[in-house]
């Protein structure tokens, strides 16, 4: 007498695999398309602009800046201008009165954050800059930057703080106040 075992043939597991990734493969687009949360865009935002400031800043050997501007509601990268110091903390003339719209002076990086998305607090080099029109994060060619921290929030609930580290010019992010 024959006994039969079951199992599946290799046709039938090969026909399985291939079920399973055309609907991961139509699945994966209709993720990408779920919207993030505001703080977490805005975060994400600003620690891509630290980069771009950063690298450009070394590999372009001249200074970059990352601009607060708007009451914390716009972020751009520009150049840094030279000996421009003072309450402005760096912030050229030209950001301050027409944010980039001049031809040739768009910003390399240019992000504005959602409604109810506001820095709570603005510290560069120790000195607060939370009333002021601007402020500006100045990042060096040879890796330094100005010293950084401030918080974001969303609708003055949840909240993230953000460093820029004086010796590295690496920026963190850190849930909370």
């Amino acid at each position: 007498m024959v006994r039969s075992q079951a199992a599946f043939t290799l046709v039938e597991l090969l026909v399985a695999i291939a079920i399973g990734l055309i609907i991961i493969g139509l699945a994966v687009p209709a993720l990408r398309e779920i919207k993030r949360p505001p703080l977490t865009l805005a975060s994400r935002d600003f620690m891509e602009a630290c980069t771009q400031a950063r690298s450009r800043a070394i590999m372009g050997g001249h200074a970059m800046q990352i601009v607060i501007r708007d009451g914390g509601a716009e972020i751009v990268v520009e150049d840094s201008p030279e000996g421009v110091v003072g309450a402005t903390n760096g912030v050229s003339a030209v950001s301050f009165l027409n944010s980039g719209d001049v031809a040739g002076s768009a910003p390399l990086f240019a992000r504005r954050f959602a409604d109810g998305i506001a820095f709570e607090s603005i510290e560069v080099n120790r000195r607060s800059f939370e009333q002021a029109t601007a402020a500006a994060v100045r990042f060096f060619p040879n890796g330094t930057a100005d010293q950084f921290a401030g918080t974001i929030s969303y609708h003055r609930g949840e909240a993230r703080r953000f460093t820029v580290e004086v010796m590295t010019g690496l920026a963190e992010v850190f849930d909370g106040r």
